[in-house]
């Protein structure tokens, strides 16, 4: 505040000067002819010492604090590369919106990202501007333009004077990539709470286990599908942490976790589970006999078919180009034999559930597991959620490092802080003024008051 109010005082007492010898050099001169003003004109001394140290002193102090109020100030270029950008639209297809490049959630995180210490986020934002490089118009069609370059200013005030403006804006910037990469691309999370398992009965934990696994190795396909060859920092791929999630699954869950609550019938409630179970066997056995009775109906149906009708029809039909040939056409029966085949596996998943339902039963009603056993699938139960947070943790970080190497290309971010060119240029030329005002001050006392 100080440096700006005394650069400005300067720039004020300068041109104050030029002003006032201007004039007095204005009314002086009549008070001579133009033989006696030429001569006080040409035998003025332009290189007086005097003058061009005053000049000198007087252009260094402003430009130390000319310098000293540019570093408060520091703008960035953002640019948006990605197809959606040219439709105002962010990668996910929503509508885009630059205000969120300084808004109240970017801004806390660039001061924590930072540590920026005794600064608030509404004194930081205060200090912020964002608006597009390109603006359209609205008054005819020609005009219209989308901008896909947006500009951060960063000016610095009372409260935030003490930050150092171009570590600002590049927490700004850095923080805004976190959060558009956070909001508007791919992100996967499990579960946040943990279950309490000692409520959950020991099938149903794996019934769990097995659904989270499975959406874990869902995130990972997708990604893979997108770009199989990036590699994390870790040196991996998305195949190959799908490949330890899947080995995981098979081994750790279906195996040995599964087979020990199977092979020894450890349940927490016996008979409300086989009850449950047996509730659920009536279920599917009413679908497994509606599914047979339509596979049969389908069979039926197809029998009532004579066999000249289920060969190969041809009809005459056009190709694109015009010309004429037998097509195939579809029958009935080809229909009816899709269908068959569907409910026939309908039947078939079915009896499998009632199947492995009957097993559980079975085996649940014909042990009694000691104490042993449960603390020992209580334990097994508490290692494989914690791996299956690790694989979370993994599969998210990897996806954050595509999504920000993808974003790296897609938003581009260029700062621009102090220019030593424009400074010189500006002194250079402040120099020159403050050169001409004081030259006129002395010139304007060799010309008399009066006639």
């Amino acid at each position: 505040m100080v440096t700006s109010i005394l650069q400005k005082l300067i720039i004020l007492i300068v041109g104050i000067i030029f002003l006032v010898s201007a004039v007095l050099v204005y009314f002086r001169s009549k008070n001579v002819n133009n033989t006696e003003r030429t001569q006080i004109f040409k035998t003025a001394e332009y290189f007086n010492a005097w003058i061009i140290l005053a000049c000198f002193i007087t252009t260094m102090v402003l430009g130390i604090f000319n310098h000293y109020e540019l570093k408060k100030s520091v703008h960035a270029i953002i640019s948006l590369n990605y197809s959606e950008a040219s439709q105002a639209l962010n990668s996910n297809g929503t509508r885009y919106n630059m205000a969120e490049i300084v808004s109240d959630e970017v801004v806390k995180r660039a001061i924590e990202k930072g540590a920026l210490k005794d600064v608030t986020v509404k004194e930081l934002k205060n200090c912020l501007s964002v608006y597009p490089c390109v603006q359209g118009g609205v008054r005819d069609e020609s005009e219209y333009h989308i901008s896909t370059e947006f500009a951060v200013e960063y000016h610095a005030l009372k409260n935030t004077a003490h930050l150092d403006s171009e570590n600002v804006i590049k927490l700004i910037t850095a923080a805004y990539k976190e959060y558009y990469i956070e909001k508007y691309t791919d992100n996967f999370k499990l579960e946040a709470d943990k279950p309490d398992f000692t409520k959950m009965e020991y099938m149903d934990i794996v019934a769990y286990f097995n659904k989270e696994t499975t959406s874990i190795l869902n995130y990972l396909y997708g990604m893979a599908e997108k770009n199989p060859s990036f590699v994390t920092t870790g040196n991996t791929t998305f195949n190959a942490i799908a490949g330890e999630v899947h080995q995981f699954k098979e081994a750790q869950i279906n195996q040995n976790l599964k087979s020990l609550i199977l092979q020894n019938g450890i349940v927490r409630k016996q008979n409300e589970y086989v009850d449950r179970l047996s509730y659920q066997n009536k279920n599917v056995d009413f679908d497994r006999q509606k599914n047979d009775v339509s596979y049969m109906l389908c069979n039926q149906a197809i029998a009532m078919y004579s066999e000249e009708m289920t060969r190969i029809v041809l009809v005459p039909t056009w190709d694109q180009a015009g010309k004429y040939y037998m097509g195939r056409t579809k029958v009935g029966v080809d229909e009816l034999s899709v269908m068959a085949t569907n409910f026939s596996d309908y039947v078939a998943a079915n009896e499998k559930e009632i199947m492995d339902n009957n097993l559980v039963i079975n085996k649940i009603s014909s042990n009694s597991p000691g104490a042993q056993l449960y603390a020992s699938a209580d334990s097994l139960i508490e290692s494989i959620y914690g791996s299956i947070k690790d694989f979370e943790k993994t599969a998210i970080n990897a996806g954050r490092e595509y999504s920000s190497h993808k974003m790296n290309q897609c938003i581009a971010v260029n700062i621009y802080g102090i220019s030593i060119i424009n400074e010189l240029k500006t002194m250079l030329l402040f120099a020159a003024f403050t050169y001409v005002s004081f030259m006129l001050r002395h010139i304007s006392k060799k010309f008399p008051k009066k006639a």
